[in-house]
């Protein structure tokens, strides 16, 4: 018995020392090994997709951001076998790409050998891809990747751009939608992995090489759906840079619903170097003084308030007698009507002061929203004359102006500007689940009568057909609008500004056009009706042959 119990022990003995000393050396000893092993598993695999995240599109279902699946370099340095030969190669070849590879060799950490993550490098160049293809190289190669931000990304600095904050490791929205929705864009995994099909021995097998897999769909990511219209996009970019803006904006409203369709600006921004002090949103948050467009707003209370009617006349001898506003020339004897088709300064100041300051804050600040720019106040005729003719004391964005006009061609029925980034500019999301649906049915408040209405509107189209205008004339449609030229906070520059709506019949677009620098042009030498209606008039000319 004593006998048969030893042989137990010893048996138990020498199994729990096998078992130990297997332990020991898949652990310790392979432990390095069976880490590499890991390591290389996961870093093998590469992403089909440049961004893991949700696509930013018009209200078509079109990408704004031009995200599409093309040919990239795609480089593994797991898989090349001789660095420094490959680096050689690539300096002689293309050098242009050369700057691309400073971390392409394998270190060790705690005695694991690791490799660098695959990453790509996005080129146009058919001359770089064909050669990189011809080398037959294992470590790198051309494959297909899933990119954003193509060359025909448009409405750039509305979508804003990606980019790493407070030392992150991941690229976030730093402007524009990308910013303002980057909760809901921002993916979890990838949809699409490149996989190297490889041997047992991890040696990638000959002729089978690369491919694409495509996974589960990330449920976590969104696209965000805008009302802005790619095609009118384009005809709003294209007519900034065929009129040689430098520095300014447009935006085109849908009258019916207010939708936004179009909000470009110039300098476009450069999504993949961008220029955060150049390249900025110029239609929604952007303010400047407004100048005679806002002419219309006065225009719309003295009409209401029985001041004046269209055919009532005024002699402008080219000065104000209650405040230092001045025209630029003496306009003589002249009707509401021609003083709105010629701008002059001094009509509106004299019948606006007539308002007494209560009855303007009502029409410019409570009717029409437009609020005093911090620290200013219609409170004395200088101030308040500055204020008729878009001067000192109010400031405006493009969108601003585009909206009162929307309300002039909608007979006085006014929409709120509200929270544009979340609601007004956005038509609804797409999800996992579907199609979400954020539109809201637009509310109008009837701020004046039919009467008004009629009058204003027939003003302004006589601006366009005989006045300061005529460049933004449409014929066989008709246009109304106004002009402004405001001087800026600096002496002897000055902006051009044209908002206005068409056709005049059941009207169906009001855009608003700011140019505050063009090429060949001095700032001094800047025209509302001169620079900015030749704009809206290709604008509106473009869309209706669309429309045809």
């Amino acid at each position: 018995m004593h006998t048969r119990v030893t042989n137990l022990i010893i048996v138990f003995a020498v199994l729990f020392i096998g078992i130990s000393s297997k332990a020991f050396y898949e652990q310790i000893i392979n432990g390095p090994k069976y880490a590499q092993m890991s390591l290389s598993s996961r870093i093998i695999d590469f992403p089909g997709e440049e961004y893991v995240r949700g696509d930013i599109l018009d209200c078509h279902n079109v990408s704004l951001t031009d995200t599409r699946t093309e040919t990239n370099i795609v480089v593994f340095p797991q898989l090349i076998k001789e660095h420094d030969v490959l680096l050689k190669k690539i300096k002689k070849e293309i050098p242009e790409i050369y700057p691309k590879f400073t971390n392409l060799k394998p270190y060790y950490r705690n005695h694991i050998k690791i490799y660098p993550d695959p990453f790509t490098i996005k080129t146009n160049e058919e001359d770089i891809i064909d050669t990189i293809s011809a080398w037959d190289e294992k470590g790198i190669m051309t494959l297909p990747v899933k990119t954003r931000y193509g060359e025909y990304s448009t409405a750039t600095n509305i979508v804003g751009c990606l980019g790493y904050k407070d030392k992150g490791t991941y690229r976030e929205g730093l402007l524009g939608i990308e910013q303002k929705w980057e909760k809901k864009l921002r993916g979890e995994k990838a949809e699409e992995i490149i996989s190297p099909i490889m041997d047992g021995r991890g040696n990638l097998l000959e002729g089978l090489g690369f491919r694409n897999i495509m996974i589960e769909k990330d449920k976590k990511r969104v696209d965000v759906v805008l009302t802005i219209d790619s095609q009118i996009q384009r005809v709003a970019e294209e007519a900034l840079d065929k009129y040689n803006v430098i520095k300014g904006s447009v935006v085109v409203l849908n009258i019916e619903n207010g939708d936004i369709l179009a909000a470009a600006s110039r300098p476009a921004l450069d999504q993949k170097k961008p220029n955060f002090t150049d390249q900025k949103e110029r239609v929604i948050d952007y303010k400047v003084y407004p100048g005679s467009v806002f002419k219309v707003l006065t225009a719309a209370a003295i009409l209401e308030e029985g001041l004046v009617t269209p055919d009532s006349t005024f002699d402008c001898t080219g000065e104000s007698s209650l405040s230092h506003v001045t025209c630029p020339r003496e306009h003589g004897h002249l009707t509401m009507t021609e003083a709105m088709a010629r701008s002059c300064n001094t009509t509106f100041v004299h019948y606006g002061l007539q308002l007494g300051p209560n009855k303007l804050k009502e029409y410019i600040i409570d009717k029409f929203g437009i609020k005093p720019v911090k620290g200013k106040a219609l409170n004395s005729n200088n101030a308040r004359a500055n204020g008729i003719i878009g001067q000192e004391i109010f400031k405006t964005s493009p969108l601003e102006i585009a909206n009162i006009m929307a309300t002039i061609a909608r007979n006085g029925s006014h929409q709120d500007i509200e929270d544009v980034w979340n609601k007004r500019l956005i038509k609804g999301l797409i999800t996992s689940e579907g199609y979400e649906n954020l539109s809201k049915k637009p509310i109008f408040t009837k701020i004046y009568s039919d009467t008004t209405a009629r009058e204003l509107k027939n003003m302004l189209a006589e601006t366009n057909k005989n006045g300061s205008g005529k460049r933004a004339w449409i014929e066989e449609y008709g246009s109304a609008g106004k002009t402004g030229t405001p001087q800026t906070d600096k002496a002897d520059e000055y902006l051009a500004w044209y908002a206005g709506y068409a056709p005049l019949e059941n009207p169906k677009w009001a855009i608003a056009v700011l140019i505050e620098e063009k090429e060949s042009k001095s700032k001094e030498e800047l025209q509302g009706g001169r620079d900015a209606g030749p704009i809206f008039k290709h604008i509106i000319d473009t869309i209706l042959k669309f429309e045809k």
